[in-house]
């Protein structure tokens, strides 16, 4: 049964403006929770939320075979554990607005991992959109400064290279799980993939974030007004936009769905500047427009194809 091209376009901003909201509610909730510890709290916090929805909400089907069991590990690894740990290191060490630039490009690095997966093929438009998408990156990183002006680039207070650097880092994790979920998702069911993906994320990001977790840690994201952060990136910004993506994505061109990844970083630019933060330079305003240039010219690639 189609939905309306309303309730499709409502349910994708929606997700945006949730998205665009969570990096500013990350950088002030990582103001008081090293990432380590906050990385484990909301993992294993979403996975509490989305294991009993996926036993109620999972078609009866036969369970899958041991190598998809194995596969799902594997993309467990990219798609939470690398995905998460690299966007909270990288988001404590960056602003929002530049975490959203650089995540904006994530559909351009799928794109990349895809070609070299034999998925997609390369043509002249989607060249162009990964030359955009990437000027854009690294204009924003400051490469042109560090080619040319002598130095390292002079970024706002709150960013850094090495931020922005593993943000991106988790934009090519998490392109790398999209790719693998494109062919693994033809044999098993999704909700059974989100269960088994976030009890396996949770143990891995354990080992990683388990040593370093302290009491002082958990009464700090139980503290208002942390706490409400807290609970906004499990329920909305995780639990809500899964849902809603997954609806969305039966209903329209998944093309359709990247090109509203650009909203995020104005959501996330509006909204840190309303709580007293200063307005993002122009690199984010041009660093914008190339990444936004770059998916427009994919998603034509996409329709053309």
């Amino acid at each position: 049964m189609s939905a309306s091209p309303l309730r499709v376009h409502a349910a994708l901003i929606t997700v945006s403006l949730l998205f665009g909201a969570n990096y500013v509610f990350t950088k002030r909730i990582l103001a008081e929770v090293p990432p380590q510890s906050w990385v484990l709290f909301r993992i294993v916090a979403a996975t509490m939320v989305m294991v009993p929805l996926a036993l109620v909400l999972r078609p009866r089907r036969p369970l899958p075979p041991l190598r998809i069991w194995l596969w799902l590990l594997v993309a467990a690894f990219f798609g939470v554990v690398l995905n998460q740990i690299l966007f909270t290191e990288g988001m404590a060490r960056t602003t929002p607005e530049h975490s959203a630039v650089v995540n904006a490009a994530i559909p351009t690095w799928t794109l990349l991992v895809a070609v070299c997966a034999g998925q997609e093929r390369l043509g002249l438009q989607r060249i162009l959109a990964i030359v955009a998408a990437l000027l854009g990156v690294l204009y924003l990183l400051g490469a042109d400064q560090m080619l040319f002006g002598g130095g390292a680039p002079v970024f706002v207070s709150g960013a850094s290279v090495l931020g922005d650097l593993l943000t991106m880092g988790n934009g090519i994790a998490f392109a790398i799980h999209l790719v693998m979920m494109r062919r693994l998702g033809r044999e098993v069911d999704p909700w059974l993939a989100t269960a088994v993906m976030f009890v396996a994320g949770s143990a891995m990001i354990g080992t990683w974030g388990g040593p370093h977790v302290e009491a002082a840690h958990g009464d700090a994201v139980l503290a208002a007004p942390t706490v409400w952060f807290a609970v906004y990136a499990v329920l909305f910004a995780t639990v809500l936009t899964y849902l809603l993506n997954t609806w969305a994505l039966r209903h329209a061109h998944s093309s359709q769905v990247a090109l509203y990844i650009n909203v995020q970083p104005l959501v996330a630019a509006t909204l840190n500047a309303a709580l007293g933060a200063p307005l993002p330079g122009h690199r984010f305003y041009v660093a914008l427009v190339l990444v936004a240039l770059g998916l427009w010219l994919q998603t034509r690639a996409s329709r053309s194809r």
